[in-house]
């Protein structure tokens, strides 16, 4: 199953909360378990971050990967979304 991505704006309960922290938010649904998780980009060091446990307990996960962000906290710009 492909990772869908969903791009509209994070709800508060995401775990990346709406605050000076964290810009550039989508949505990304696991492939296996369903849930959407929250993608969202650091405003201070530019890095990546999810939602999800795994990057949560260990600053990487598949989602970013699934769609080409790095893991661990390394900064990364893209293109404009949407």
């Amino acid at each position: 199953m492909a990772t869908e991505i969903v791009i509209r704006r994070a709800i508060e309960e995401s775990g990346l909360p709406d605050n000076d922290q964290w810009e550039n938010r989508f949505e990304v649904r696991s492939a296996s378990s369903g849930r959407v998780y929250i993608v969202s980009q650091n405003k201070a060091k530019r890095h990546w971050g999810c939602s999800c446990p795994g990057w949560k307990r260990h600053r990487k996960c598949k989602h970013l990967a699934a769609v080409g962000l790095p893991a661990l906290e390394k900064p990364h710009e893209i293109g404009r979304l949407g």
